[in-house]
């Protein structure tokens, strides 16, 4: 088992510095223009986080096939996919980025961006999207690392990111007053230095390789589940937004973005926990090792809870200190309290769904992890919402969020076990 350690350890410490990638920003605009500010990126997010979704996708499929060749090993297939994912992106990330340029503004609308809310946004998005080539190879380079067994390279190469977005934040926002331009110029040459430092790490390896169109078709075949899985995050956004201003008011958005950053830490906790050996998975569920891969996948949901629980009483203890630091008005920061304890218990429930949904896509179970994975944005968001927020208000969106994590958690422990026993019947 020293082979799962050695894919954990440094992918999670990846994972709970990339998840401050979002919340650096928060920061810097929070102190610096306060709750419109922090609305203003919220309501952007999802455009952000698509073409990123996109990127990490590819990337993530892109690896798992790697990691599956690599058992049979098929090398020149796994070079073969590498130099397709790679010219895929750079392809799509020009197409996406300029159609999402020419609509960007009516999409913010639509999302219910108005008035200084709106101009604040599209200043943000406007530069993210010039930047979309950066943003999509950026994320789709580091789970191609790990997935390759370079995961030594795409810690360091998030690590670099963030530190170089942590200094731009405070260098454009504050002392050349960019505001949200300067958050997401940061952001893009970030991302920017992610990618160097990936993309270096292949230097040599395409020699003699052409493009492939048998790994282009795996690559699209096998993107869509984590795809669903990373931006399903964003369509709750959508959604959660909408509801905070139709119960409440831009104060409400402001609260439900600091909500939002601490969800995204403990989210990308538990997937960093999960992805992190998805090659371990794909490799044993090849040589139909179920016993390996049922004791990998109870220390990882052992893990990824323990990580939850001890983080979720440091967001309680340091509450105060964590609406300081956002600069919440007392309006938001009334609605933050009135929502942060059904988050705190909810997040539980969330290191074990996302745990076990990322489990049965790496091992090929695509209908169990994609009912994991659509159920909360496309039914469970809106309807617990819609039915909570008519009862009891704003209040309701949050009660939402913990009643749909324990719908989620059964769901999940019922897939599981259905899933444990056809592998099971399938051997014997």
């Amino acid at each position: 088992m020293k082979s799962f350690y050695r894919y954990l350890i440094p992918s999670v410490i990846a994972s709970v510095l990339l998840s401050t990638y979002a919340l650096i920003d928060g920061i810097f605009i929070g102190q610096k223009i306060g709750d419109i500010g922090l609305s203003s990126i919220n309501l952007a997010w999802p455009i952000t986080s698509f073409i990123q979704c996109i990127g990490l996708a590819l990337g993530l499929s892109a690896g798992i096939y790697i990691s599956y060749m690599r058992g049979i090993k098929e090398y020149e297939k796994m070079a073969k996919m590498k130099l397709t994912v790679i010219i895929v992106i750079l392809i799509l990330s020009i197409i996406i980025g300029i159609i999402l340029l020419l609509s960007c503004k009516q999409i913010l609308i639509l999302f219910g961006a108005e008035g200084q809310a709106l101009t604040y946004a599209y200043d943000y998005i406007k530069i993210i999207l010039l930047g979309s080539s950066f943003q999509m190879l950026g994320s789709a380079l580091l789970p191609l690392l790990k997935n390759s067994g370079k995961v030594k390279t795409a810690a360091i190469a998030s690590i670099s990111s963030i530190l170089t977005n942590l200094v731009l934040d405070y260098f454009l926002i504050y002392s050349l007053d960019y505001d949200l331009k300067g958050a997401a110029l940061a952001s893009v040459i970030a991302q920017g230095v992610a990618f160097l430092i990936a993309i270096n790490a292949y230097r040599g390896e395409f020699h003699g390789i052409s493009f492939s169109k048998e790994v282009f078709k795996e690559l699209f075949f096998k993107a869509l589940a984590p795809f669903l899985l990373n931006f399903s995050y964003s369509i709750i956004i959508i959604i959660t937004n909408a509801l905070c201003l139709h119960y409440s008011s831009i104060e409400a958005v402001a609260s439900y973005t600091l909500l939002s950053y601490l969800l995204y830490i403990i989210s990308a906790i538990s997937t960093g926990v999960s992805d992190s050996i998805q090659p371990l998975f794909s490799y044993h569920y090849a040589l139909k090792d179920i016993k390996t891969n049922l004791k990998m996948l109870k220390k990882c949901l052992l893990i990824s809870f323990s990580i939850s629980v001890v983080t979720s009483i440091l967001f309680y203890l340091f509450r105060n200190n964590l609406a300081d630091l956002y600069n919440l008005s007392a309006t938001s920061r009334s609605l933050y309290y009135d929502g942060l304890i059904f988050y705190l218990i909810g997040f539980l429930f969330v290191s074990f769904i996302k745990v076990t949904s990322s489990y049965l896509y790496s091992i090929d179970d695509k209908i169990k992890s994609n009912i994991l994975i659509l159920l909360e944005p496309l039914v469970l968001t809106l309807l617990y919402g819609i039915i909570c927020g008519e009862i009891f208000g704003i209040s309701g969106i949050w009660i939402s969020f913990l009643a749909i994590q324990i719908t989620l958690f059964i769901i999940s422990l019922t897939l599981l076990f259905l899933n444990t026993k056809q592998l099971k019947e399938k051997i014997s």
